[in-house]
């Protein structure tokens, strides 16, 4: 990775803490996620992915980790820089390397 290319991430850090310090990660809700009637599937090996979030209601496309789903839902977790968020987003925000064809997760 190039020195512009690193420069490049910190600025999307940066950027990224600032918004998150003035807007809070939104996670779908209990009676969204349906936890009381869907099955939930905890990864012991989490999944490599990217999701994409929103900080109210600012989007943004995040690489994360898959560490729970329900056939709907994904929870996730990320990092910016030493700061480690968590919240569920549906599924079809969520791609992994091995959906060549654009296929969302779960």
């Amino acid at each position: 990775m190039g020195t512009s290319q690193r420069e490049a991430d910190a600025a999307v850090d940066h950027f990224l803490l600032k918004i998150a310090r003035e807007n809070p990660v939104q996670s779908l809700t209990e009676k969204e996620l349906q936890l009381d009637v869907l099955p939930l599937t905890i990864y012991p090996r989490p999944l490599v992915a990217k999701a994409w979030v929103r900080f109210g209601a600012i989007p943004s496309h995040v690489s994360c980790v898959i560490v729970r789903s329900t056939s709907t839902a994904a929870g996730i977790e990320f990092r910016i820089r030493e700061k480690v968020f968590r919240c569920w987003v549906w599924g079809n925000a969520v791609t992994t390397p091995n959906d060549g064809d654009g296929r969302a997760l779960p």
